[in-house]
């Protein structure tokens, strides 16, 4: 059996994991992705002919592919925790709603585990992506 019949029937067992392996966005999350890729290539491995080995190059090239692409992963997550970290010093001193609030006053911000959260005058604290609206005053 050769690599790509290996290949293609690794990847048609794969396509049946089904949503369990995905991250809120819709797209595969890392370890998801990283369980594929060692699938496929242990499937590679045991199916290639002795007599043949697969070609120390290609063996790299996609290593290294996974190794980007667990890069960006990690580059996404970082972005998306940024972001959210901006999002919440902008809303210092106005005026949220959240679905389990109404509208509070934002008087501070806190971070846990590079999480920041906002603190409201009630101090209480809220995810800046739990925020339905925003308003300068009430």
């Amino acid at each position: 059996m050769d690599v790509t019949s290996a290949s293609s029937q690794t990847s048609g067992a794969n396509s049946s994991t089904g949503a369990s392996g995905q991250s809120s966005s819709g797209l595969p999350s890392a370890a998801a992705l990283q369980n594929q890729f060692m699938q496929l290539l242990t499937a590679q491995l045991k199916y290639q002919d002795p007599l043949k080995p697969m070609d120390n190059t290609q063996f790299t090239a996609q290593l290294a592919q996974f190794s980007q692409l667990a890069q960006l992963s990690n580059l996404n997550t970082t972005m998306g925790n940024l972001s959210n970290n901006v999002m919440a010093g902008n809303l210092i001193g106005k005026y949220v709603e959240t679905a389990s609030k109404g509208f509070t006053q934002v008087t501070g911000e806190s971070f846990s585990n590079g999480q920041a959260s906002l603190v409201l005058s009630d101090n209480s604290s809220v995810s800046p992506s739990d925020v339905t609206q925003v308003k300068n005053s009430i």
